[in-house]
Formats: C-alpha cells, sequence, structure tokens
C-alpha cells in the first residue's frame, strides 16, 4: 500500500481488521522494528505518533502529525495472531 503525503502534514496509514477478537493490532516502524503502537497504547516518545480506532469496521489508524522527510519508509500493521498476519504501507513525503 503506498501513501503519499505533504511535508508537514498528518500522514494517515489506515488498516482495515475485520473479527479482532481478542488480539491486538500493533504498528511498527521497519526501518529500526520499532513497535510504534500497540491497540491504542503509544510506544514511542515522539509526540506526533499516535494510533486511532474507528468504528465497526475495526479501522486501525496510524497517524502521523507534523511528517517530516525522516518519517518516510515501510511501516506494518501486524495482528498478533499465529502465524502474525501483516500489511506493509510505504510513506512518501514530498
Amino acid at each position: 500500500q503506498e501513501v503519499t503525503t505533504t511535508l508537514g502534514q498528518t500522514a494517515f496509514l489506515h488498516c482495515r481488521v475485520r473479527y479482532l477478537a481478542d488480539r491486538r493490532v500493533l504498528w511498527m516502524r521497519q526501518r529500526d522494528l520499532h513497535i510504534l503502537t500497540s491497540g491504542l497504547h503509544t510506544y514511542t516518545n515522539d509526540w506526533r505518533i499516535s494510533a486511532v480506532h474507528e468504528g465497526v469496521w475495526s479501522e486501525w489508524t496510524l497517524r502521523i502529525r507534523s511528517t517530516e522527510a525522516r518519517d518516510a519508509g515501510l511501516y506494518e500493521c501486524q495482528v498478533s495472531t499465529e502465524p502474525k498476519i501483516s500489511k506493509i504501507y510505504r510513506l512518501h513525503v514530498v
């Protein structure tokens, strides 16, 4: 999934998960394998990054405010199943 945002704007990476049950949705940054969020909990000191959960369709969105050039790259939406289910997003900042 390709996502493009403008420098300084807010980027939204939308991950739709159905039938989540008791599992968690994690957002991970691929360049350093840093877990950014788990559910609605944030695991980074970067105030610009948060997770948003919306609606019946279980859409888990990674929100990156005030995007910078260094935010460009790969992000992974991952569901805590065995084996894991995931989707990779490439963020472009222009």
